[in-house]
Formats: structure tokens, C-alpha cells, sequence
């Protein structure tokens, strides 16, 4: 045996010691197509197809995907189409991309999650059985906190309203609301309509205000709020502060809304969902 047969079998030999066995076939269903009456774009299906593969266990953790090509083939599209669909599994973290090898599922690592408010917006939408009360609205001296969180001068006055937001004839959360009293600030006559506290969660656009920063911290009730949500004094509820910013970026109101439990329960979801 020469030497350079043996220099190539050794190459070889090098070469098998890596993972080349081909991905899985594209054998798509009749089920998984693309709809060309979708508003979702080609390359959005295909990942959503790709998703839901994951999620079935079809492609494993740490199994290869069918190559860009095969994807191409299947569908009947061009190959930066097919790219797109995996950029977009790559971009949400559910595969890897390896230089050589192919596009692999990678495995799960529960390290990260977020929250929404999805149950609370669904009962600002329930627009039948929702009814909101302005139990108080009045001007008043700021405290010297409303002072610090609306950036306003000592003595400023501002305008407090209180509303009780109810849910199928039951309390349900309890709003309380500061702005600057200047009458000729839209904010002021906003303020006193019933549907600004929805328009975040709703998604309206609201000229009054730019933007909204929302933050939830745990609370307990006082004597006062457990009376008006019908629950007991020092009962936990969420306490979801809201500050709206002008146009100038600067601070134009900020109150909370107190929220009972079951109507704002936390869900975090881990791993692959495709509904």
C-alpha cells in the first residue's frame, strides 16, 4: 500500500468521524401547504409548518432539518424564500445554523420567559358585561410622590380621578389617576372619559398621549380598596402602575389599577408554541 492511498483513507477516515448523514426527507403532507389567498407570506407559513413539526417532536432536539433546498423543492419556492423560513426559527431561537452541516433543533433550555396581559385585555374588550364608574375626581396639592413621578414643581395641583371598573356586575378593579390640572390640557378631559384606561389595552391611538410605560407589582389591600372590590383588608392583589408620556416625552399622568387575581392570572409559556 503506497503512501498516499494511505494519506487518503486516513482522510477519509477523518471525514466519516463527522455527522454527514443526510437530514430527514421534505415529505410533506397535503395538509401542510402553502395558502396563496393568505395574508401571511410564503416564507411565514413555511416556518409556522416547520414550528409545528418541532412541536409534534417530528424534528427532534438536536435532529437536522430537511436542507433549504429540499424545503425549496417541496414547495415549489425559491431558495431565499426557504432561507427566510429558517431565519425565522433561527431568529426565535428554535435551531441552530451550523457552517457545513445543515440547520439543527436545538434543545430547550427553560431559561427565559415573559408575561402578558391578555386575560385583562379580554375583559376591557367584553364590552357587554363591563361597566366603569368615576367614584372621584377632584383637584387637589400633589403629594410629594405624585410630585416626583409627574416631574412636577412643589404645591403643583393636580387632578385626581377614581374609577371602579366592574366585570359582569362584579368589582373587579379599582383605578386610581393623576394629571397635572391644566385646563387646557387634553389629558384633563380625557382623563374623565371611560375608555382612555382601555385605550392601551386596546390598542386605540389616543392623541393625548405618546406612549405608556405599564409596570405590575404585588399589593395588599387596605381597609378602603378591600371595601370597594367586596374582598378582605390585606388580601394580595396586582398593582399595575401606568404612566403616560406627552409628546414631549415628559410624564402626563400616572395612577394603578388594583386587579383582583382572577381576572389577571399570570401565564408564562416555555418551549414551542404554534397556536
Amino acid at each position: 500500500m503506497t503512501k498516499a492511498i494511505c494519506m487518503k483513507r486516513r482522510k477519509n477516515g477523518m471525514k466519516n468521524s463527522i455527522s454527514t448523514t443526510p437530514g430527514p426527507a421534505a415529505d410533506f403532507s397535503e395538509d401542510e401547504k402553502i395558502d396563496k389567498k393568505s395574508y401571511l407570506p410564503a416564507y411565514a407559513q413555511i416556518s409556522r409548518i416547520l414550528k409545528q413539526r418541532i412541536s409534534k417532536g417530528i424534528y427532534a432536539p438536536g435532529s437536522r432539518l430537511p436542507s433549504e433546498a429540499s424545503i425549496a423543492n417541496s414547495f415549489g419556492i425559491s431558495a431565499m424564500t426557504s432561507r427566510q423560513a429558517i431565519g425565522i426559527l433561527a431568529e426565535e431561537g428554535l435551531v441552530d445554523r451550523i457552517q457545513g452541516r445543515g440547520t439543527f433543533v436545538k434543545r430547550l433550555k427553560f431559561t427565559y420567559s415573559s408575561f402578558g396581559l391578555d386575560s385583562l385585555r379580554k375583559v376591557f374588550m367584553d364590552r357587554k358585561k363591563l361597566e366603569v364608574r368615576i367614584i372621584n375626581a377632584k383637584v387637589m396639592t400633589a403629594s410629594e410622590n405624585i410630585e416626583k413621578r409627574l416631574e412636577l414643581e412643589p404645591g403643583s395641583s393636580v387632578i385626581l380621578v377614581e374609577r371602579l371598573i366592574f366585570h359582569d356586575k362584579k368589582p373587579v378593579i379599582y383605578q386610581i389617576s393623576y394629571a397635572l390640572a391644566e385646563p387646557e390640557s387634553p389629558f384633563v378631559e380625557t382623563m374623565l372619559d371611560t375608555d382612555v384606561l382601555t385605550g392601551l389595552l386596546l390598542e386605540k391611538d389616543f392623541s393625548s398621549f405618546k406612549k405608556a410605560e405599564l409596570r405590575l407589582l404585588p399589593s395588599s389591600l387596605n381597609k378602603k380598596d378591600a371595601a370597594l372590590l367586596n374582598l378582605k383588608e390585606g388580601e394580595s392583589v396586582f398593582r399595575l402602575e401606568h404612566t403616560y408620556y406627552d409628546f414631549k416625552d415628559v410624564p402626563s399622568a400616572f395612577g394603578w389599577f388594583l386587579i383582583t387575581p382572577e381576572k389577571m392570572p399570570l401565564i408564562s409559556r416555555m418551549g414551542v408554541w404554534h397556536d
